[in-house]
């Protein structure tokens, strides 16, 4: 399959260049327009596959653009971008002809994931073509291709199961009777719930036959099999674009999952193994300040203090493994609540304040004019938000500066943090949401981190259905920006 080539059209550069990192490292050509004038000229000059389209922009709208895409060039699939407010908007694209839609905020997930579909149906529209091109063929090279597909089919370690548009199988390839423990001989010409005793696998298929849309989901131990699999159940369709069936694809992920528990498990006992001890020692070092007498004829309070600054370091190690090890598998029990967002905010700079006052840095916070309300877990968010922004004192040299501004737009509440610190090379900045990962160079050696910390904020703010980017460069400062919907109350007024 030719490279497949999409275009976003949207008036907001954050939009745009979200959706482009959401797509980048995905094999994908990727255009941008920054109005709906600009798109349908770049629309009438190049060749697109996918179209992301914003709705409501200024000039030309989405409307007039999907009305001249479904006109001209119909086989192109167009994914609509829209916020909170306007989904009834977005329905209403789909009934003229959109492919699906993406509400704002998102996730570059929930963006790969939609792309992913439109792709998908392309391929089966491809695949169908091919098909027919095939019906030109010899009956000898038929049979050929026939004999290699059914070889390729029947070699497959993954379970598919093709059923047909009310859940009937019409086929499928020997794994799946092993992996499935299917008991019924045989298993062709039967409804699938006769096969599998697992009702929500059956809904799985019928859910994605009547959606015309690709499902996928993961069935524990004990529910379709002994197996722990996650199911890919795509809607197969006829050249006129009725849903003929469903071709579902069951692949054992068991070692990954026992992998995942083995690495948590082992994280969190490592983790409560060497959190007591640790608190221990910083209470006997503390004990040790206050009642030895030749503290300071000695000299040793110095060296207390650094052994405390240590001690606490690794307990703050500790305390990031634990909350990553949490959240990573699914653990952490969010209590959201609406937050004012300017409040939060102003309590963690008067925290960090006085550490930037030692080094003699500036503080510029610049709250937007009105007043706004997120829905979050106050403590995660706090932590998050706390991270950021101590994290930009800890990497401004003496004398910088750190702007810390908000904006509201689309729904969205915007948190930028920008400083005049040392900043991110480009080999690096792809890499500072990994575990464990620091920049080394001359400007980092004396500051100390574990590399979780952005980590978690970035588990954190994804949790909260936000998203966190970074913009830097070597020696000229770093900004980080988090977006997160606004409360549904603030969002539609």
């Amino acid at each position: 399959m030719a490279e497949i080539r999409i275009l976003i059209v949207d008036d907001e550069k954050v939009i745009r260049d979200g959706v482009e990192r959401a797509l980048a490292g995905s094999g994908y050509s990727v255009a941008k327009a920054e109005s709906g004038e600009r798109g349908l000229e770049m629309l009438k000059a190049e060749s697109y596959d996918i179209v992301l389209l914003d709705l409501m922009m200024p000039g030309i709208d989405g409307f007039t653009v999907l009305d001249w895409v479904k006109e001209h060039r119909p086989r192109i699939e167009v994914i609509v971008i829209t916020g909170f407010a306007t989904v009834s908007k977005a329905v209403t694209a789909m009934r003229q002809g959109a492919f699906d839609f993406v509400g704002k905020p998102f996730t570059p997930e929930y963006i790969r994931i939609v792309v992913g579909k439109a792709v998908d149906k392309i391929r089966l529209q491809e695949e169908t073509e091919q098909l027919r091109e095939e019906r030109t063929l010899s009956l000898e090279a038929i049979n050929k291709e026939q004999s290699r597909l059914k070889t390729v089919f029947g070699c497959m370690v993954e379970a598919v199961i093709i059923t047909d548009r009310e859940g009937v199988v019409v086929h499928h390839n020997p794994a799946a009777i092993t992996i499935l423990e299917i008991q019924t001989d045989p298993v062709v010409g039967k409804s699938l719930a006769a096969s599998i005793r697992d009702a929500s696998a059956v809904d799985m298929i019928l859910e994605a036959i009547d959606k015309a849309q690709v499902v996928t989901r993961e069935f524990p131990p004990g529910s379709i099999s002994r197996r722990y699999l996650r199911a890919h159940c795509a809607p197969v369709r006829s050249n006129g674009g009725d849903v003929l069936g469903s071709v579902t694809v069951f692949e054992d992920i068991s070692a990954h999952k026992e992998i995942d528990r083995m690495k948590s498990d082992f994280v969190a006992m490592v983790a409560h193994e060497l959190k007591s001890p640790l608190a221990s020692i910083e209470q006997m070092i503390y004990a040790l300040q206050v009642g030895c007498k030749y503290e300071a004829l000695h000299s040793c309070n110095t060296l207390h203090n650094r052994m405390v600054v240590r001690t606490r370091d690794l307990l703050q190690l500790i305390e990031n493994l634990l909350n990553l090890s949490k959240l990573e598998s699914g653990t952490v029990v969010f209590h959201l609540e609406p937050v004012r967002g300017h409040e939060i905010l102003a309590d963690i700079i008067d925290i960090v304040r006085p550490q930037a006052e030692a080094k003699g840095l500036k503080i510029n916070y610049a709250p937007c004019g009105e007043d706004w309300w997120f829905s979050v877990d106050y403590d995660h968010i706090r932590s998050a938000f706390l991270n950021i922004i101590s994290n930009a004192v800890k990497y401004t040299p003496e004398g910088g500066v750190v702007d810390i501004s908000t904006s509201l737009s689309g729904g969205l509440a915007s948190i930028v943090v920008k400083d005049s610190g040392i900043g991110i090379g480009k080999e690096d900045l792809p890499h500072i949401f990994d575990r464990f990962f620091r920049v080394k160079g001359k400007a980092t050696r004396h500051i100390t981190g574990s590399g979780l910390g952005l980590a978690l904020v970035k588990k954190v703010v994804e949790a909260h259905k936000g998203y966190i980017d970074v913009q830097s460069e070597l020696d000229s400062g770093t900004a980080f920006t988090l977006r997160f919907p606004l409360t549904e109350l603030q969002a539609v007024s």
